[in-house]
Order: structure tokens, then sequence, then C-alpha cells
């Protein structure tokens, strides 16, 4: 089983990222290759279970549930239920550790999948990253802006 993994700090204390993220329904707002979300079957926003349908600037169709959040440890959990790559089980995680005394934030971003076809880890693995990446970079600007 593949797994990617980023880890670094952002300049912005932890309870402002957790803010930001645990909105489940509202990545579209900073990642840069989500240009629509929605929570699916009216369910609440940030409720374990829910499915957020994310259209893509290419208008491929992703669909995925929140498995777990966990507000004291600054934790959330996510896999895809349908996507248009060639994988299986793929589970992303998000942890957040704040930084002492400092209005900064350890994020370690996580993922791991199976594929359907073994002579593609290195594609996927550096698609994922580059995913994981962008997502974060995006993530530090919003930040910034709001």
């Amino acid at each position: 089983m593949p797994m990617v993994e980023f880890s670094a700090v952002l300049d912005s204390d932890a309870g402002h990222v957790w803010g930001v993220l645990k909105k489940f329904g509202e990545i579209h707002k900073w990642h840069p290759s989500i240009v629509e979300c929605s929570i699916e079957d009216n369910q609440p926003d940030g409720l374990v279970g829910c499915i957020r349908k994310l259209t893509l600037a290419d208008g491929a169709v992703v669909r995925e549930r929140l498995l777990s959040v966990d507000d004291r440890n600054t934790t959330l959990s996510y896999r895809f239920e349908e996507a248009p790559l060639p994988l299986d089980n793929y589970v992303a995680t998000v942890k957040l550790t704040s930084l002492t005394g400092q209005s900064k934030t350890f994020i370690n971003w996580s993922a791991s999948f199976d594929l359907q076809d073994l002579n593609t880890a290195e594609q996927y693995k550096e698609l994922i990253r580059g995913l994981i990446v962008d997502g974060h970079n995006s993530l530090q600007l919003f930040l910034t802006q709001h």
C-alpha cells in the first residue's frame, strides 16, 4: 500500500488553521484544484459520515466521506467514495500541532491507497503528493488573507 506524507509549518496559529480545515464542505475556498464543493443529502458540514462532492478544475468529480474529526487532537480523516483514479482504499489524514509560544502550526498531511495497477505506484504517489503540496501552499495563502 503506497503512502504519501508531507509535513510543513504554517504561519498561523492552530486554532485558525483548524477552523478552516474542519469546514469539510468549504475546501473549494482554498484548494486550487477544486472549483466547487457541496455536502450531499443536506447533511451538516463536518458531521462524521457526511460526503462532500468535489468538482475539479478539469470537470472531474470526486466524492469523499468524512471518517473522523477530532477537535481535541486537531485531526481529521476522509476517504474516496468515488474518484476518476485507478486507486482503491484511499484514506487521507490531516493532523495539526501547535508550536509552543509561536503563532505557527506544524501540519502533517498523509494519504494511503491501493493501486489497481502496481506498475503505476510512483506515478500516483507523485500525483497525490502534488495535490497535497498545492493544497498546502494555497491553504497558507488563504490563511494569510483571512
